[in-house]
């Protein structure tokens, strides 16, 4: 294992990642990384935030007073 890898940040290992010379490596650490629970918060996240989320009974309402 290359112990430099242990020094980057995920962004770097993201776009290392995405090079054919460093893609083994560096797949490897961020394998370790999520393996051990470990984020640095330099990725951006890819989900969204929802605020409110409509549950069953308030549609069922929603649809028997025909709104």
């Amino acid at each position: 294992m290359d112990l430099t890898y242990l020094k980057k940040t995920d962004a770097e290992l993201a776009n290392l990642a995405e090079h054919k010379s460093t893609t083994r490596e560096a797949k490897r650490e961020i394998r370790r990384r999520k393996m051990v629970g470990f984020w640095d918060g330099t990725v951006k996240a890819k989900w969204k935030y929802i605020d409110e989320l409509d549950t069953i009974e308030d549609r069922n309402k929603e649809i028997r007073n025909g709104d």
